[in-house]
């Protein structure tokens, strides 16, 4: 059974590999790939027909799905995902295979199992369709965002946002004049809902818009750290990886 990885973390590409290899007797892999261009590129060549994919949803270049808006794959696709709980429903409702991060031997199983118990069944493609929409929606972006203050609804307008932070499985709004609020979401949902011209992802833990960020300096070995308005507790590090695109943000590209 021929499988390809689409994985850009070399430890995560490295276990799965070590690990498929060494307890499926009948597995290959044939292929790692570590980004949205490289993937676009080979699965749009038709001889390139493999029997299972693993896929990440964050890659260094971008977002997984925009591969399959570029290219047609039929091939059963296990995903592998950061995304915590909320996100995770979106999986659940569309039956899509997926192991949560951290991987491990348990998870890989459980995923296998599924897979060996439904390939014969009809592929995957109009669920990730469904996936996609939910995902990245088409231009729909948010023009506000509603959160809930003991038993008042109150509507918070795009321009009030001035970032949010995510601290373990709680979602926080901060407005421009400093008021903090739950917000029923989680940052991987909220990045495909708001408008990428006026917000973006600075941290694992923090999506802010462009008028909230008050010094950008820069950090060792490529990095850039950002503080924001209003004040934090802490500063936010930029990897390397997506200072460019950080860049062409401020820019507004």
């Amino acid at each position: 059974m021929k499988v390809i990885i689409v994985e850009d973390e070399p430890l995560a590409q490295d276990f799965l590999s070590k690990l498929l290899t060494s307890k499926y007797s009948d597995i290959e892999i044939i292929k790692t790939l570590e980004s949205v261009k490289d993937s676009i590129s080979y699965f749009s060549k038709a001889e390139n027909e493999v029997d299972l994919i693993f896929m990440d949803i964050h890659l260094k270049d971008g977002n997984c799905f925009k591969i399959f808006e570029k290219t047609k794959i039929n091939t059963p696709i296990i995903f592998t995902t950061a995304f915590d709980e909320y996100a995770i429903k979106a999986f659940d409702v569309n039956s899509i295979s997926y192991i949560l991060k951290p991987l491990s031997e348990s998870k890989i199983k459980k995923a296998m199992d599924k897979f060996y118990q439904t390939k014969h069944q009809d592929n995957d493609a109009d669920k990730i369709e469904k996936l996609i929409s939910i995902f990245k929606p088409e231009q729909n972006y948010k023009k506000r965002i509603t959160v809930k203050l003991g038993d008042k609804i109150i509507v918070i307008e795009e321009k009030d946002i001035a970032y949010f932070i995510a601290e373990g499985r709680t979602c926080y709004l901060y407005t421009k004049d400093n008021n903090k609020y739950i917000v029923d979401s989680c940052l991987e949902i909220l990045n495909t809902q708001l408008n990428p011209k006026n917000f973006f992802r600075i941290s694992r833990d923090c999506i802010t818009s462009f008028n909230s960020i008050k010094n950008i300096s820069k950090h060792f070995k490529g990095r850039l750290t950002i503080s924001l308005i209003p004040q934090f507790e802490k500063n936010f590090i930029i990897s390397q990886e997506r200072v460019s695109d950080f860049m062409k943000f401020i820019n507004g590209e």
